[in-house]
């Protein structure tokens, strides 16, 4: 399978949910595939919808791009504290929210 690159057409803008709020060609996913080693600062800025594949012309696959960054830069110690703040609480309670149901002790679980 060859490495397909982005070919900078922009057609993702258009599907692009992050993009239409934030505003700014850095947060698109063109913006995250021209510079994908370096997007430390906007790795977490992509919902991993996919939207943006529909109307790729190469058939980037900007989520699992955006994945594969993210698990770099967790395994570098590289996470955000929300990020940090979830898998404690899904190490702990079982779940991403922190909610211990009714009547149940916190547990200790190992996650990521």
């Amino acid at each position: 399978m060859e490495n397909k690159k982005c070919v900078r057409c922009g057609l993702c803008k258009y599907e692009c949910p992050v993009l239409r709020v934030m505003l700014n060609e850095k947060y698109s996913p063109r913006g995250k595939m021209i510079d994908i080693e370096n997007i430390e600062d906007i790795a977490y800025y992509c919902t991993l919808c996919g939207a943006c594949e529909v109307s790729c012309p190469v058939s980037l696959e900007v989520p699992e791009k955006i994945r594969e960054a993210r698990i770099k830069l967790v395994k570098a110690g590289k996470e955000t504290q929300a990020n940090k703040h979830m898998i404690e609480n899904v190490r702990k309670f079982g779940n991403p929210f922190g909610e211990i149901k009714s009547g149940e002790k916190p547990k200790e679980l190992y996650c990521c």
